[in-house]
């Protein structure tokens, strides 16, 4: 029995719409009385922490995150609402059965239309729906050539848009058949609420997931054309920029499948492979998730970088399985709706469990009318492809645009539907420390395999109190919620994707099959994220030498600290602030370093400076997130929310900027830390510190060449501020005490293998790395990256401190200015090196029309200024 201060006693369901909680009489239904008891006994600040704690869980998933963007926008946060959709086992096996009889009829018709075409011969279909659907090309046809002793499966996975009317019936709003999303999202909903609520999801016997899952992998295995006990999967990905990625990324990781991009892939003999430093590794079984049209530039759309030239000659070969098939987007087009059904009846003698939506196609003259008169209630969409653009709604559009709109039909009407606007039901949701009212949306989602369809015992929700807020991508509504489908009897809790124990496995220590993209992006993650730290640790240096007492009291700061012009050089050196402020003539002119620095800490406009490098570390993080672990990825995503949030302390507060920073450091630590004890020996794990000790030779040489190569009468300062910067004043005091002596410090810093922080020990550690990249066995000779990098060691051996301490006549140390710079130039071509002999792998793509176009690709050369952009 509810009492009138608990969470569900105060909701009111929503006038006129069916209510999931609550029934027309105010009853609570059935399904719903465990777990409103359930959260009833935690009360409002039980559900409010709760709420909380999957905040903070939803913040640390690898399945969420906001990705910083120089121009300062981020990608929409995923959220969760706590109390999930509830389904009694009846009414989800009613909805189950309509969903699988759907898919079929959807396989069906997109088969015929691929092929035989019966639909349009017999009239049955429009024959528009192709020949005036530029989303239907002559390659999808026939496609790929059949055995007539087998028939082809086009649909793999399909997702199906639902919304519940107010008399309690369920509509489908739209189909997905290309490449469905939010299955990778449906699953963290119901991993961080097994989280928040495992005593009430066990008790209310909620089936697990992994089941739907386990059929998904067990169906892509069945249709490898080769390797079926242990075939290769490839997830193909847009890539980063993609609004999927974070999806396809986690699908990866929890399925154990390769995350690929079209760069990654390369056809040999009509068969797809993945590049690899060892190699050519074929795939056998590629769930795209690209549009049907950018899988092959040979034979589709000329311009498309995303999929492979000669897939199709592939697939037709029989040598790669891809789900789902190419063509499979007519499926899912919006004209299709209104013909469904008379379809279903033409090949299964049945009419739909679950109907569509009312929509009109306005090719029909009939149908074009009935729309045009009756605008205020339809919404417009295209015809022929479903995007994540809201649908056009006329009772919202001014007069003008409304007249637009109609001509629009007019002239080309075979090009638009209408649609009726889909009630929605409502659902409890708790927001604003109580539970409201809002309307809810479901997408389910459906693997067809031999046995017959699977359905996700569930599906992505989305809530939101806006119900066109709801019509259109998963990316839109406010909050998503986890999906329960109540068993009448206890469930396996114990299900695993976690193969048998008993299955024969290779053991194998390779570490080759890495693409050279993924390579790519490590060893620039190493690069940023020693940057980062070598900018920080400078910065940190400088402040404090500026809220130092010497400076508080004096009246010219110049005077009192001699070392922070220099620290100044080396800031502008590497990036960080403008060069006028290293110029002595200028300091008269330009603002105080302690008035500036705050500010260029948040500097986005400065290219090398320290947030500029955190969003570019965090954007190849994310390109490599199935390639780190969880642990490594929090501290990723923390850096780059701290000092890409936005600023609540305006001015010159160096204390707090002191403070902001150190925890910066801490946790660049945390990263070295981790990659360093966590990451197993892989051709992966040496780029990522090829990376870190280019950067950070590269570091070091920059502020050794703007501090110590223009000597000062006393330099004890300067030298402990470069000690402190380079993280060796411990090291230093262990040896000499107090005594600060350049050629010590030069000795420290340059030729001391023992030290981390030395150029000694980066070029030694290069040159092991580099050695243990795979090489070509017939090349017996070094390569111009193992030449450049014994060059570089041997230079700096060769070298000796008290020379390159000595001060010539001109009062500079030459032979220190010297070496730092053939260790910038050597640095720099050595890097392009390892490009050139590991990471280039895309150049420019020839179309069949004549047209060459530059493929985008990602910064894989250095260059002195610190930047890895390419000309």
């Amino acid at each position: 029995m509810l009492t009138t201060d608990t969470p569900f006693a105060r909701y009111q369901p929503l006038a006129g719409s069916y209510d999931e909680f609550r029934d027309r009489h105010g009853r609570i239904r059935p399904s719903w009385q465990g777990i409103a008891d359930h959260l009833d006994r935690m009360d409002v600040s039980g559900v409010a922490a709760r709420t909380a704690e999957a905040r903070r869980l939803v913040r640390a998933s690898s399945a969420n995150f906001q990705l910083p963007r120089e121009n300062g926008d981020q990608v929409r946060p995923w959220h969760l609402a706590i109390v999930p959709l509830v389904f009694d086992e009846p009414s989800w096996l009613k909805l189950e059965s309509g969903l699988a009889q759907r898919v079929r009829v959807l396989e069906w018709v997109l088969n015929d239309l691929l092929g035989q075409q019966r639909l349009l011969k017999e009239r049955v279909l429009p024959p528009q729906l192709l020949s005036a659907n530029p989303f239907f090309l002559r390659a999808y046809h026939d496609f790929p050539v059949k055995d007539s002793a087998v028939t082809r499966q086009n649909l793999n996975l399909t997702a199906t848009d639902l919304a519940r009317d107010n008399d309690g019936t369920w509509w489908v709003t739209g189909d997905r058949t290309r490449a469905p999303s939010g299955l990778g999202f449906a699953l963290e909903n119901r991993v961080i609420t097994s989280r928040i609520l495992p005593q009430l999801i066990r008790q209310s016997n909620v089936p697990r997931l992994a089941s739907f899952f386990s059929a998904l992998q067990q169906h892509f295995s069945s249709i490898a054309t080769r390797s079926r006990e242990n075939p290769r999967i490839a997830i193909l990905t847009p890539g980063e920029e993609s609004y999927r990625y974070v999806e396809d990324a986690y699908l990866a990781g929890y399925l154990g499948y390769t995350l690929v991009q079209g760069r990654d892939l390369a056809i040999r003999g009509n068969r797809v492979f993945l590049k690899t430093l060892g190699g050519l590794l074929p795939i056998d079984v590629l769930w795209r998730h690209i549009s049907d049209d950018h899988c092959d530039p040979l034979e589709l759309d000329p311009s498309a970088t995303q999929g492979a030239t000669g897939m199709l000659g592939a697939i037709r070969a029989g040598n790669v399985a891809v789900a789902n098939s190419i063509g499979s987007v007519l499926a899912q087009m919006p004209a299709l709706s209104p013909f469904l059904n008379h379809a279903s009846r033409f090949f299964f003698g049945e009419d739909l469990v679950l109907p569509s939506v009312a929509t009109y196609w306005c090719g029909s003259a009939q149908e074009r009318q009935y729309v045009l008169d009756n605008l205020d209630d339809l919404v417009l969409r295209d015809a022929f492809v479903v995007s994540g653009d809201p649908p056009v709604v006329p009772n919202q559009l001014t007069r003008a645009e409304r007249d637009t709109w109609v001509a629009k039909i007019k002239a080309q009407p075979h090009r638009y539907v209408g649609q009726s606007r889909p009630k929605r039901s409502t659902t409890p949701v708790w927001q604003d420390g109580c539970l409201q009212s809002w309307h809810v949306a479901l997408r389910s989602f459906q693997v067809q395999t031999a046995d017959g369809v699977k359905v996700l015992p569930g599906g992505l929700s989305r809530v939101s109190p806006d119900v066109e807020a709801l019509d259109h991508s998963p990316r839109s509504g406010r909050l998503g919620q986890d999906c329960w489908v109540l068993s009448s009897s206890p469930v396996d809790h114990e299900m695993t994707l976690l193969p048998s124990p008993d299955a024969t496995l290779s053991l194998t220590r390779s570490g080759a099959e890495l693409p050279s993209r993924v390579a790519e992006n490590l060893f620039w993650l190493g690069r940023y994220a020693e940057r980062s730290e070598s900018i920080a640790r400078l910065l940190r240096t400088t402040m404090v030498r500026i809220t130092s007492e010497s400076y508080l009291t004096s009246v010219s700061y110049l005077g009192d600290l001699p070392d922070l012009p220099r620290l100044t050089a080396a800031l502008a050196a590497v990036g960080q602030i403008e060069p006028d402020h290293a110029i002595e003539e200028f300091t008269e002119t330009v603002p105080d370093l302690e008035l500036i620095l705050p500010d260029s800490i948040f500097d986005r406009q400065q290219p090398c400076g320290l947030t500029a490098s955190v969003i570019q570390m965090v954007d190849k993080a994310v390109a490599v997130r199935d390639r780190l672990s969880m642990d490594a990825y929090r501290i990723i995503t923390r850096i780059g929310d701290d000092l890409t949030a936005p600023r609540v302390d305006k001015g010159p507060d160096l204390t707090g900027m002191i403070e902001r920073v150190n925890r910066l450091i801490t946790d660049l630590l945390a990263f070295a830390g981790l990659t360093t004890e966590s990451m197993t020996r892989t051709h992966g794990w040496r780029f990522l510190q090829l990376g870190r000790r280019i950067e950070r030779g590269y570091q070091t040489a920059e502020l050794l060449a703007a501090t110590l190569t223009r000597p000062l009468v006393n330099e004890s300062s300067l030298l402990e501020s470069v000690l402190r910067a380079t993280d060796s004043m411990m090291t230093y005091r262990s040896r000499y005490m107090l005594q600060l002596q350049a050629a010590a410090v030069i000795d420290l810093l340059i030729t001391d293998d023992t030290n981390p922080r030395s150029l000694a020990y980066q070029a030694e550690q290069i040159t092991t790395l580099i050695s243990q990249l795979p090489t070509d066995p017939n090349e017996f000779s070094l390569g111009q990256d193992q030449r450049l990098a014994e060059a570089v060691t041997h230079r700096i051996r060769m070298s000796q401190p008290m020379v390159l301490a000595h001060m010539d006549g001109s009062g500079s140390r030459e032979q220190l200015l010297s070496l730092l710079q053939y260790l910038f130039e050597a640095l720099a071509n050595l890097s392009n090196a390892v490009a050139a002999r590991y990471l280039i792998h895309a150049g420019v793509t020839q179309s069949l029309t004549g047209r060459v176009d530059d493929i985008r690709r990602e910064p894989s050369e250095a260059n002195p200024t610190g930047s890895d952009s390419v000309s």
